[in-house]
């Protein structure tokens, strides 16, 4: 778990926020749904991208190797947001 960043509801979104700023310039903070989320807390209890492709089509009742793509998908953006998955 990274204590660099939080998550937070707000505004009937889920927010990302980084709470340390590298740069001078401001970081809006990745503003995400209710299954961005979900994976969130999951990839910080530590699960992996196949474990947590199966609660999510479970849980929404959709293919496992689609929702192993969105994960992987929604992984790489918060690598680019700075998070660092697995950490």
């Amino acid at each position: 778990m990274d204590k660099r960043f939080i998550l937070r509801h707000a505004a009937g979104s889920y927010w990302l926020i980084d709470l340390k700023q590298d740069s001078p310039e401001y970081k809006k903070p990745m503003s995400f749904n209710e299954t961005g989320a979900l994976v969130f807390q999951l990839l910080e209890e530590g699960k992996s991208s196949k474990v947590i492709a199966g609660i999510v089509s479970s849980r929404y009742s959709s293919k496992p190797e689609d929702a192993l793509e969105d994960i992987l998908s929604f992984e790489l953006q918060l690598q680019q947001f700075g998070y660092t998955v697995g950490a």
